[in-house]
């Protein structure tokens, strides 16, 4: 058994397919058939099943444990690349695209001036799609406010934030000072997070305790497409402190504190406590905390 059958073992468990696999492999189809039966002759069992392609319980067995095997392989080649700082590293980071806006164009500046070599891949989807991605190690650092498992990933604090009531300025609604009454929109238009994120459902909650349920007239996963659509008065919503601290003020929008509420979460930057961290992995760590 190599490292090379391992990868096609493991590329026809995704694409459930010989010939398709073998595509992606750059082989033919006869070549790859001849070697994974080399390969179940040497083992002594089938890794899978035929016609349909299906991972027999020896195949799964051999799959999961493959995966761990491939994983740690990328570590190590990782790693000594870092060691030798004669290759590039490369960082793969997760974040919403809200944060993203606002914060990665200056780290990111900074770390490359260091570290000219290193190649940063951004992946921008919701929270919930980058935990996922995270967990199956396709993103090296996961960046946002739902903690993943603790007894598998550790946390690097960034600070504690709360969420902002944002409306049209045009809807001249009376509050005291920097603070507004959640009840005030008991009749007003929502533009609303999808239900999977957080602030979704945080503004529901927050409306039913109040005597309400939201009047929803438009989702959306960007919170700069929200701001805009409040500028044009269609709707308020609640959009997190850091977007507000760090994106540009528009004119016909107000942004209050919510009255008697003080919301909190956890904003951090999220990794496997066992991955081996290059050194320009540390110092984005070390220029992320920073931004508050």
């Amino acid at each position: 058994m190599n490292i090379n059958q391992i990868k096609q073992v493991l590329t026809i468990a995704e694409e459930k397919n010989f010939t398709n696999a073998a595509k992606k492999l750059f082989i033919s189809q006869p070549s790859l058939s001849k070697s994974i039966k080399l390969l179940e002759e040497e083992l002594g069992v089938e890794l899978f099943e035929r016609n349909p392609i299906k991972l027999t319980h020896a195949g799964e067995s051999f799959v999961s444990k493959a995966k761990r095997i491939m994983a740690d392989i990328g570590e190590l080649e990782i790693e000594m690349s870092d060691i030798s700082s004669r290759s590039k590293t490369y960082i793969v980071i997760g974040i919403p695209s809200h944060r993203c806006y606002c914060f990665m164009p200056k780290i990111l500046k900074e770390l490359h001036e260091e570290f000219p070599n290193c190649y940063i891949k951004i992946e921008e989807y919701p929270t919930f799609i980058l935990k996922k991605m995270l967990a199956e190690d396709k993103i090296d650092f996961y960046l946002g406010t739902e903690n993943p498992d603790s007894l598998i990933y550790k946390a690097e604090h960034i600070c504690d934030e709360t969420v902002f009531a944002a409306y049209p300025k045009s809807w001249n609604i009376e509050c005291i000072e920097n603070e507004i009454d959640i009840r005030k929109f008991k009749e007003s238009n929502f533009i609303i997070f999808p239900e999977q994120l957080a602030l979704s459902q945080y503004l529901k909650a927050l409306c039913e305790e109040n005597g309400f349920e939201p009047k929803a007239v438009i989702e959306c996963h960007n919170a700069e497409t929200i701001y805009s659509m409040i500028d044009e008065g269609l709707g308020a919503s609640f959009l997190p402190e850091l977007f507000i601290k760090y994106f540009p003020q528009k004119e016909n929008v107000c942004i209050k504190k919510i009255k008697g509420y003080n919301y909190k979460r956890e904003f951090a930057i999220f990794y496997k406590k066992d991955k081996y961290l290059v050194k320009p992995a540390i110092k984005f760590l070390e220029l992320f905390k920073k931004i508050t």
